[in-house]
């Protein structure tokens, strides 16, 4: 017999890191049940000798992701010291940038996440046996 597996289900054991940031299981399932079109936007700041961060991303890339990815980032809050930006989107009050710097201060990545409602996405569940 067939059984859909959700993301609140596949990720029940991260409930305190995503109640930490005011999120719920559900709003994966939102994610993923929905017709959402996910973007990473990554931005990364290189100090390259100075003393500040620039102003400017040194690089920028830019990619789709889907809700299973999206969760995967959200749930690794708390192994980093991240700093987490909550906005509304079309699937609701979520998290839509991740910031965080490696231990030595010398590179910054920041991860903006755009989320578009896109009624002719195709319905992706992910299924176990």
């Amino acid at each position: 017999m067939e059984r859909t597996l959700y993301l609140s289900e596949e990720f029940k054991e991260y409930r305190k890191t995503l109640h930490k940031i005011g999120m719920d299981g559900y709003d994966l399932d939102t994610l993923d049940n929905g017709k959402y079109e996910i973007t990473l936007i990554e931005n990364r700041y290189e100090k390259l000798g100075r003393k500040h961060f620039p102003k400017n991303p040194t690089t920028t890339e830019t990619s789709q992701i889907t809700a299973r990815q999206y969760a995967c980032y959200i749930t690794s809050i708390g192994f980093f010291r991240d700093r987490v930006v909550k906005g509304y989107t079309a699937a609701g009050n979520i998290v839509t940038r991740l910031t965080c710097q490696n231990p030595d201060k010398t590179l910054k990545v920041e991860r903006i996440f755009r989320i578009k409602y896109n009624p002719d996405a195709e319905y992706k569940i992910i299924k176990t046996a």
